[in-house]
C-alpha cells in the first residue's frame, strides 16, 4: 500500500502546484453571493413541511456542507465534532477496530444511542462491535454504531442534528437524538478539490482528491455524484518503552520495531475510496422516484503492543524476559526450561519434527528446551500490525407523491452491507513454531440490513392539524466469518506457547454463522397549532422485535410564542434501544495489558456461549429511556438567533461489558461446566454483555448565531456551548466496576465550546475557529486496579483553527490553513503503566494528541 500511496501523493503535490499556478494567472472576479446560502428548512424532528430550526418544537442544529468541507479533516467523524460541541469523538491508537472505525457520541451517551439517517432514511451500522475496555473505549464500549467516515464531505448539502429523544418518531436507537445527512441534490455544475497537509512534527501526511458533479435527469430530475479518494499516514507521539530501549542497546535499535520505540502511539495508516450518488425524477405532476447509492473501500493498518525477544545471553534475559510465545523460563534464570519427554514424543507421534517447534539442546534430558525456534525472525522482538479491509455499500430506492393536495405518501426500501475483514501482520501463531506464517486473516464481520418504510402525511384545509402515520419493517443480519487456518490452529505446542495468531486470535469455526433480527413498527405523529401562539405535538410508536418482544413509546412536544422574537419549547418522551445481533452474538479474543504491563488474552463471548453461561450470563433486554427538554428561542433581529435548551435523559438497563479475570474460582466453574481446555483460560480476561446499570445525563446546549456587515464584507459569528453531566446508578452486582463508573461520569469534559468567525469580502474569505475543551478525569481502566482509586486529572485546552481563502475568476479557490495552530497537547498521561508502554499524553484526550496540522487546498467550481 505504501508504494501506491507515495506515487499518489507525488501526483497530489504536483496537482496542487499546477492549480496554484493556474489560479495566479486567472482574472480576479466577484464571488457569487448565492454560493454560501443555506436552506434553513429542516426535514427531521417534524413531519410538518417548511419549518426552520427556530420554529420546530424540538432543538435542531443545522450545519451547511461548507462548514464541514472547509476544514483540515475531510473525515466527517472529525469535521462534524469540530463544529458541534454536543458531539464527541476520541482517538484510541491501540484499540483493535475502534482505532479505525472511530465512534461518534451525542451528549456523552453510547454511539448507538444516536440514530443516523440519510435523507431521512435509517443508515446501516458498521459491522464493528466496540469491545475495548476502559480507558480505550469507556463511552464506546459495547456499542455498534454508524461509520461516519464513509461520507465524503462534497456529497453533503447540510447536516441536521436533532438534540432530543425521538424513538416515538423514528424507532430504536434515537435516545440521544438523530443526525440526518441531507445529500447534495444539485442538477448542474462540476467541482474538483485537492488537499494536502501534514502535522508540524513532520508526519501524518493527509491527502485528498474529490469531485462532485450534478446532471439533469431529463427536464424533471437530477443525478448528483461525488467521488473522493483520501489517504492518511501514521503519526507517532510516544516515547521508547524502557524494555524496548534496553533491547535496542543490546541488539541495536534497527532490530527493534519502530527503530527502538517498540510500539507506536498514534493514528493508523488509512487509504479510502468513497462514492455517493443521489438522484430523483418527477415521473408526473404528483409522483417522484428517487434513490441514493453509497460505496466505501477502506484499507487501514494500525499497531499493537510490543513483544520482547529472546536475547543473546542469560543475564540479559533475566532483566528482560522474553514474551512467553517465544520462550518459557519459569524459574527466571534467563534460560529456557527443559521440554518434557512427553511433549517431544507427542510431536514425534504426530509425524512432526520437534525441531520445528522447540529448540534442540543437548543439556536437556529430552534433547529440547522450551524456546520457540521462530524467535530467530525477531531478534529485537515484534509488534504486530492490525488492520482491516472495510467495504461498505448502501442502496435506497423509493417513490413519493400525493394522492391529493392533503394526503402525501413516501414508500422506500433499503439494502446495505458493511464488511470488516481483519488483517494481522508481523505476528505469529506460536503453537506452529518456525512453520508459522507472519501474516493472518483472523476473520470477517458483516452487517447486513434491509428495510421497508411507508410514510403518510394528512393535512386539512380548514385545520392546522398535520397528521403523520406509517409503517416500518427492518431485518438485521450479523455474520461472523471464521479466520484462516493459521489464525486459529492449535499446533503441538499449544499448551506451552499458546494458540492462534498472537494479538488477535482468529474467529473459531464454531463461532462462525449468521444471526438475524427482525422487527416491525407502526406510528402516528400529530402536530398542530392549538392557538396563534401555542403549538403542540403527540407521537406514538409501537414496535415489535422478534427476540425482545414489543414496546410502546410516546412523545409530547409544545412551543409557546410569547412574541415574534421569543418562544419557549419543551418535550417529554420515552425511548428504547434493542440489542443488535452483533452485540448478542459477537465473539472476540485479543490481547491486552494488565496493570503491570503484562500481555494477557482478553475474550468477549456471546451471552449464550458455554463459557459465558458457565460464568452467569443472562439474555439481554432492551435499554429504555425517559427524556425531557425545555428551552427558549430568541431572535432579537433578522441577523441574530439565540437558543438555549436544558435536557435530562435517564436510561435503564444500559448494556455494558461485564469483565473480570478468570481466577481459581472462575476456573472451577468452567471445569464444572465441562469447558474443554478450561485451564488455558486461567489468568485471562473474560467478558460478556449484560444489562448492567442506569445512567442519567443532563445538561444545557447554548447556541448564538449572528451576522454583521463589517467593512465591505460580511462576518458570521457562531457560538455553541454544551454542558453535560452523567450520573451512574442502580449497578447490578458483579457487572461494571467502580473504575468504569468513574470514567463514565468524568472521562468526557463537562464543558465544550466552539466559537467561529467566518468572514467574506470580495475575493477573500477567512475562518477562525476556537474550540475549548473543559477539564476531565479518568482512571487507568484495565491498566489500573479497577476500584476507582487511581484517578488522574487533566486540564482544559483551547485549540485554534485558521483558514484563509482567495477566490479567482469566480471559479477557483486556494485555501491555506492550520488546525490547532498553537500546537496544543493534552496534559501528560497520568497512568504509570501507560507511561511505561510509551504513551506520553492523556490517552483519553477529547482532541487527540497529534499537535498542529497545516494544509493547503485548491478547488474549482464550474
Amino acid at each position: 500500500m505504501s508504494n501506491r500511496k507515495n506515487s499518489q501523493r507525488l501526483f497530489l503535490k504536483s496537482a496542487l502546484a499546477i492549480a496554484v499556478a493556474a489560479s495566479a494567472n486567472t482574472t480576479v472576479a466577484q464571488i457569487n453571493s448565492d454560493d454560501q446560502l443555506l436552506e434553513e428548512v429542516v426535514t427531521i424532528g417534524t413531519r410538518k413541511e417548511g419549518l426552520s430550526p427556530e420554529e420546530t418544537l424540538s432543538p435542531i442544529d443545522v450545519m451547511g456542507g461548507s462548514e464541514l468541507g472547509q476544514q483540515a479533516s475531510f473525515n466527517l467523524t472529525d469535521s462534524l465534532t469540530k463544529v458541534a460541541p454536543s458531539l464527541n469523538t476520541q482517538r484510541f491508537p491501540i484499540a483493535d477496530g475502534t482505532a479505525f472505525v472511530r465512534p461518534v457520541t451525542l451528549r456523552n451517551l453510547s454511539p448507538d444511542h444516536t440514530l443516523v439517517t440519510v435523507n431521512g432514511t435509517r443508515r446501516h451500522r458498521s459491522a464493528l462491535v466496540n469491545l475495548q475496555l476502559a480507558p480505550l473505549g469507556t463511552t464506546n464500549q459495547g456499542s455498534q454504531g454508524v461509520d461516519f467516515s464513509a461520507f465524503p464531505s462534497a456529497a453533503i448539502k447540510r447536516v441536521e442534528v436533532l438534540r432530543d429523544g425521538a424513538s416515538a418518531q423514528y424507532g430504536s436507537d434515537a435516545i440521544a437524538g438523530v443526525v440526518n445527512l441531507v445529500l447534495n441534490d444539485s442538477n448542474e455544475g462540476f467541482s474538483l478539490a485537492a488537499q494536502y497537509g501534514e502535522y508540524s512534527e513532520g508526519d501524518g501526511e493527509r491527502s485528498m482528491v474529490s469531485a462532485n458533479f450534478g446532471l439533469p435527469l431529463t427536464e424533471n430530475g437530477f443525478i448528483n455524484t461525488t467521488v473522493e479518494y483520501s489517504a492518511s499516514d501514521i503519526t507517532s507521539r510516544g516515547t521508547p518503552r524502557p524494555d524496548a530501549a534496553s533491547v535496542g542497546d543490546i541488539v541495536g535499535d534497527s532490530n527493534v520495531p519502530y527503530n527502538g520505540f517498540g510500539q507506536r502511539w498514534g493514528d493508523p495508516d488509512i487509504e479510502a475510496l468513497k462514492l455517493f450518488v443521489n438522484a430523483g425524477i418527477d415521473i408526473n405532476e404528483t409522483t417522484e422516484i428517487y434513490g441514493n447509492f453509497s460505496y466505501l473501500d477502506n484499507e487501514t493498518l494500525s499497531g499493537f503492543f510490543y513483544r520482547t525477544p529472546v536475547l543473546p545471553n542469560a543475564a540479559d534475559q533475566q532483566n528482560i524476559a522474553a514474551r512467553t510465545t517465544l520462550q518459557i523460563d519459569a524459574d527466571g534464570d534467563g534460560l529456557p526450561d527443559n521440554a518434557s519427554a512427553d511433549i517431544v514424543n507427542s510431536i514425534v507421534n504426530q509425524g512432526l519434527n520437534p525441531a520445528d517447534y522447540l529448540t534442540a539442546d543437548s543439556n536437556s534430558p529430552s534433547g529440547f528446551v522450551l524456546r520457540n525456534p521462530i524467535h530467530e525472525l525477531f531478534p529485537g522482538g515484534y509488534s504486530p500490525l492490525f488492520g482491516a479491509n472495510i467495504s461498505d455499500y448502501g442502496v435506497v430506492l423509493g417513490a413519493k407523491g400525493e394522492f391529493n393536495p392533503n394526503l402525501t405518501w413516501d414508500v422506500r426500501v433499503r439494502s446495505a452491507e458493511n464488511e470488516v475483514e481483519y488483517v494481522l501482520q508481523q505476528s505469529i501463531n506460536p503453537s506452529l513454531g518456525r512453520l508459522s506464517p507472519t501474516s493472518f486473516k483472523p476473520g470477517t464481520l458483516t452487517q447486513e440490513e434491509t428495510g421497508l418504510n411507508a410514510d403518510f402525511v394528512k393535512t386539512w384545509d380548514d385545520s392546522p392539524l398535520n397528521l403523520g402515520f406509517g409503517f416500518e419493517w427492518r431485518e438485521e443480519s450479523y455474520k461472523i466469518g471464521a479466520g484462516d487456518a493459521a489464525s486459529i490452529q492449535a499446533g503441538p505446542t499449544t499448551t506451552i506457547f499458546g494458540l492462534g495468531s498472537d494479538g488477535f486470535q482468529g474467529f473459531p469455526v464454531e463461532s462462525a454463522g449468521t444471526f438475524d433480527s427482525e422487527s416491525y413498527a407502526v406510528y402516528v405523529d400529530a402536530e398542530t397549532d392549538l392557538t396563534d401562539q401555542l403549538s403542540g405535538a403527540v407521537a406514538l410508536r409501537y414496535e415489535d422485535f422478534e427476540e425482545f418482544g414489543s414496546t410502546l413509546d410516546w412523545k409530547i412536544s409544545g412551543r409557546f410564542e410569547f412574541t415574534e422574537q421569543f418562544a419557549v419549547r419543551a418535550t417529554a418522551n420515552t425511548g428504547f434501544r434493542a440489542p443488535t445481533p452483533g452485540q448478542v452474538n459477537t465473539l472476540n479474543v485479543t490481547t491486552t495489558s494488565d496493570s503491570s504491563g503484562n500481555l494477557i488474552p482478553s475474550g468477549t463471548y456471546p451471552v449464550n456461549h458455554p463459557i459465558a453461561v458457565a460464568l452467569g450470563a443472562q439474555n439481554l433486554t432492551p435499554e429504555e429511556s425517559t427524556s425531557y427538554t425545555i428551552g427558549f428561542v430568541y431572535t432579537p433581529g433578522d441577523s441574530t438567533t439565540i437558543t438555549m435548551d436544558f435536557y435530562d435523559i435517564t436510561i435503564e438497563d444500559r448494556i455494558a461489558l461485564q469483565n473480570f479475570t478468570i481466577g481459581d474460582a472462575e476456573l472451577a466453574q468452567l471445569q464444572a461446566a465441562g469447558i474443554p481446555n478450561a485451564s488455558l483460560l486461567q489468568g485471562s480476561n473474560g467478558n460478556f454483555f449484560v444489562n448492567g446499570f442506569e445512567s442519567n445525563v443532563s445538561g444545557i446546549d447554548l447556541n448564538i448565531h449572528s451576522s454583521f456587515e463589517l467593512g465591505d464584507g460580511r462576518l458570521d459569528v457562531d457560538f455553541r456551548h454544551n454542558y453535560n453531566q452523567q450520573d451512574v446508578s442502580d449497578i447490578k452486582p458483579g457487572t461494571i466496576n467502580n473504575g468504569r463508573v468513574f470514567d463514565l461520569e468524568n472521562q468526557v469534559p463537562e464543558h465544550n465550546s466552539v466559537l467561529s468567525f467566518n468572514y467574506t469580502q470580495d475575493i477573500f474569505e477567512g475562518l477562525l475557529r476556537v474550540n475549548r475543551y473543559g477539564d476531565w478525569k479518568s482512571t487507568g481502566g484495565l491498566f489500573g486496579p479497577g476500584d476507582g482509586s487511581d484517578v488522574f486529572s487533566y486540564g482544559s485546552a483551547v485549540l485554534v483553527d485558521l483558514e484563509a481563502r482567495v477566490v479567482f475568476d469566480d471559479k477557483y479557490t486556494v485555501a491555506i490553513g492550520g488546525e490547532n495552530i498553537f500546537d496544543e497537547y493534552p496534559d501528560r498521561e497520568g497512568n504509570g503503566v501507560l507511561n511505561f508502554l510509551g504513551q506520553q499524553h492523556a490517552i483519553t484526550s477529547p482532541f487527540g494528541f497529534n499537535g498542529a496540522f497545516w494544509y493547503m487546498r485548491v478547488s474549482a467550481d464550474f
